[in-house]
């Protein structure tokens, strides 16, 4: 976590720092624009899925959700975590923003999607209204999420559990940097028991299946399931804690004010 943190003010610091952000209160609509690589394009459905499952996962009773595809871009790395880190992805976000460019930033989540690796962490990253992921070969391979969700073994909306799988695992993995990029962090999310399994929200993901992760319980004070001997699962629902922070999100991107002025 703290390598996450310094990667991120060594990698981002100069693009960051031209980014102009906008007070919006309240927040009647969040706008998400997801983008793909040229490899990440490559997987026809993948664009579609991400753009399905958003709709469906982050449309709450306090706002709508508007995702909408920006469109291909060129990046010099699939990785889906150092797109990010190094400064590249925030940096062509910014120049969208402050000049002219290729790229019209979404107010509050602008989200790269890479060909990058799922099985070594990290494998996304997430700032302010800035988010990337790799997995897109995977996400072409998901389900639809009525098919996934509505008529799983769960069978639970609500909670969205689903299987640990690549697929759904990198689904969680995109939700959780756009957690972070929404101003979430990692004690937002929860473990819960669910029948006989434990199951992990998108903030804590599979950190909670961590014997060395050493957070137990979220920062609402709702304490963590042990994982003991259980299955476990994974739930794409952010956790009560996780959208009571969402309710008060008053972000954005914007022309008039500049960090640091």
């Amino acid at each position: 976590m703290n390598r996450r943190h310094v990667l991120g003010a060594l990698g981002t610091a100069t693009s960051l720092g031209t980014l102009a952000y906008a007070t919006r209160d309240p927040v009647d609509t969040l706008e998400i624009r997801l983008w793909l690589s040229e490899r990440a394009a490559t997987y026809g459905t993948a664009r579609r899925r991400v753009l399905e499952y958003l709709g469906r996962l982050l449309d709450f009773e306090f706002w709508t959700v508007d995702v909408s595809l920006g469109g291909t871009i060129s990046v010099s790395t699939e990785d889906g975590a150092l797109v990010t880190s190094s400064g590249e992805w925030p940096l062509a976000v910014t120049s969208g923003t402050v000049g002219p460019g290729d790229i019209e930033p979404a107010s509050d989540v602008n989200l790269l999607v890479t060909d990058g690796q799922m099985r070594r962490a990290p494998t996304g990253y997430g700032l302010p209204h800035v988010a990337s992921v790799g997995g897109a070969r995977y996400l072409d391979s998901l389900e639809p999420f009525d098919d996934l969700v509505g008529t799983g073994a769960d069978g639970d909306v609500e909670r969205s559990i689903v299987p640990v799988r690549t697929p759904t695992r990198t689904m969680q993995v995109l939700l959780h940097e756009i957690g972070h990029a929404l101003g979430l962090h990692h004690d937002h999310g929860v473990a819960f028991r669910y029948g006989d399994a434990v199951v992990a929200t998108p903030m804590i993901s599979t950190y909670a299946f961590d014997p060395t992760y050493d957070v137990d319980r979220s920062r609402c004070g709702t304490g963590f399931a042990t994982l003991d001997d259980h299955e476990r699962r994974l739930s794409l629902a952010f956790s009560r804690c996780a959208r009571r922070e969402l309710r008060t999100y008053t972000g954005g991107i914007g022309p008039r004010r500049t960090i640091g002025e």
